[in-house]
Formats: structure tokens, sequence, C-alpha cells
């Protein structure tokens, strides 16, 4: 008996980490990365930073290249009224590289992604409730994000210090690993009281995540409604970014909806390949679960040029 209830734990964990519709090479690398970018920020009182150092908001790879989140720059402008060279410079690396990719941070940085997907339902039907089914982001839907960025900055200004940027269980998860680490190797500065205060803002954020999809229906809301770092990457450099899920063969599209039910953010993917357009929705972070499960392979994460409606309604490349 024992036996048999351990083989069904087994096929339920592995059926977990497979997933549902089974995850392909896009989540595989995905979660690499996350987990490897998570250890090198975990690591870097090892090695004095010589690979990178900081955290999320801010950091240096290579003791050379300066990044600093597009948001976290804004709030310390706000908030000190100045900016560095360094700081814009940092800033402007940022910029430009993910109006290249888009809102891959997200779903291929961010280890708050790897960390609700864990806990939340993996596939959404149109039976789900409203804001957790496959849908096309209203008006005010898209203006709740931008309401919450502005709050934050305002808040930043009140508060005289970056106030998101503070509080951000995003950088807080990588600051988390090295204080643990540095707790473990006796490094000054890492205390137990420092790790609490990060596993908070984590956990904090992981319970608005699941009481908002359990118990009132909305999934993603810390990524779709509060998070101002990925939004502001979703409702800016989505629109002309170069990598995107692009619709190559919207004749095949047999209308099955696997696309939109295992989109983390709930997009209407099905919808919008079945019209032959890019997947340019500013909630899309390039995980690739739509393309992975597409049995007619429709879909593509590529990189390319956006492309323009014409009169007609066809969609062009850009010259």
């Amino acid at each position: 008996m024992r036996r048999v209830e351990g083989e069904s734990m087994v096929r339920k964990l592995f059926a977990i980490l497979r997933g549902r519709p089974p995850r392909g090479k896009y989540t595989l690398l995905r979660r690499s990365m996350q987990v490897a970018l998570l250890l090198l920020f975990a690591t870097q009182v090892l090695f004095h930073g010589a690979i990178i150092e900081g955290s999320l908001a801010s950091s240096r790879i290579l003791k050379t290249i300066p990044m600093l989140d597009i948001f976290a720059w804004l709030e310390q402008l706000v908030a000190s009224h100045q900016a560095t060279l360094e700081s814009i410079i940092a800033v402007l690396v940022v910029f430009t590289l993910y109006s290249v990719l888009g809102r891959f941070f997200c779903g291929w940085v961010c280890p708050m992604d790897m960390l609700f997907s864990i806990f939340e339902r993996k596939l959404a039907t149109p039976r789900s409730p409203r804001f957790a089914r496959p849908h096309e982001a209203g008006r005010l839907e898209k203006l709740v994000p931008v309401a919450a960025m502005i709050a934050f900055l305002l808040l930043s200004v009140v508060f005289a210090q970056p106030f998101f940027t503070t509080i951000s269980p995003i950088a807080g998860t990588t600051k988390l690993a090295a204080t643990l680490v540095g707790i473990l190797y006796n490094v000054p500065g890492a205390t137990i009281s420092l790790a609490i205060a990060w596993v908070t803002t984590t956990l904090a954020a992981l319970a608005i995540n699941i009481v908002a999809e359990r118990v009132f229906g909305v999934k993603r809301l810390w990524c779709r409604f509060i998070c101002p770092a990925g939004n502001i990457f979703g409702h800016v450099m989505n629109k002309y970014s170069l990598l995107t899920v692009k619709t190559v063969a919207s004749n095949r599209c047999t209308f099955c909806q696997l696309c939109s039910v295992v989109c983390p953010m709930t997009i209407d993917v099905a919808n919008i390949a079945k019209r032959g357009e890019d997947i340019r929705d500013y909630r899309c972070f390039r995980c690739g679960r739509c393309v992975e499960v597409c049995p007619e392979r429709v879909l593509a994460l590529t990189i390319g040029l956006p492309r323009r409606r014409t009169r007609g309604g066809d969609e062009r490349r850009k010259a």
C-alpha cells in the first residue's frame, strides 16, 4: 500500500515538473536561466563580485557593465531630484537591452515568475473567472498598472527614497539569496534579521498572488497590476521589440485554444493568432508556452522587425 502511495506521489511530482500540457524547451531554458542568475547573485560574496554584484534592481557585470532597472531609476530621480552620469549609462544599458527583448525580464530573469508558477493554476479555461480566463485587456485593465506606477512614484517623493525598489521582492529575492550565503560564510553585514526582512517581502508578494487567484479569481495580480518593473517593459518595449511571439502560419490554426489556455498572463493568444497578428500584448513576457503547446506550429518565438497593418488589414514587415 505504501509503495503504491509512493509511486502515486512520484507521478504527481513528475506531472507538476512536466506541466500540463508538457513543458518544452523554452520553459526548461527559462527555469535554468532563472536558477543560474539566482545562484550568481547568491554567490557574489564568494567571488567578490567578479562575475556579478548587486541585485536585480541595480547590478554590475564583470565589474564593468552597470545595469539599473528603469523604474528604480525613475524612483531615484523623483526622490533625490538628481541623476549621476553612471546611473544614466546604467539605465540606458537596460533600456537598450529590453528594447530588443521586450518584457523578456519577467519570464526569463525574474525569480518571482518561477515562484508564482509553483502555486498558481496552470490552465485557464473559458469557464474560469473573468480575470483568470483568456481575454483581451480592456482600457481600464491597461490603466491600472499605469496608475500603480504613478502611485509608487508619488510615494517615492513623499518618503524621499525609491519606494517600490526598497520593498521589491524582485530585488529582495536576490538579496535574500546573497544574505543566506553570507550568513553561512560569516560575511560582515549578513544577518538573520536582514534575511527575515527579505523573506517577508517575497512571501507577501506570493500571498497577494495566491489570494487574488484563489479568492478573487484574478490570475497573476502582482505581475499584471502591481509590479512597475515589468509593466514598464510591457507598456513601452513590447510594442516595438525585436523579440516577440510571431504568428507564422495563421492558415494552419484550428482554433484549439491550447495557446490561450496555457498563457500565464491570460492573453487570448488564439484570437490574435487567428487574425494573423503577432503577440504584442503588454502582458506578454515571451515565455514561449503558447509556442510549445501549439500542435500546428502556428506560432514562433523569434527575433524580427515589427509588422505594420496596411489599409487592407494585412500585415507587412517594416522596411
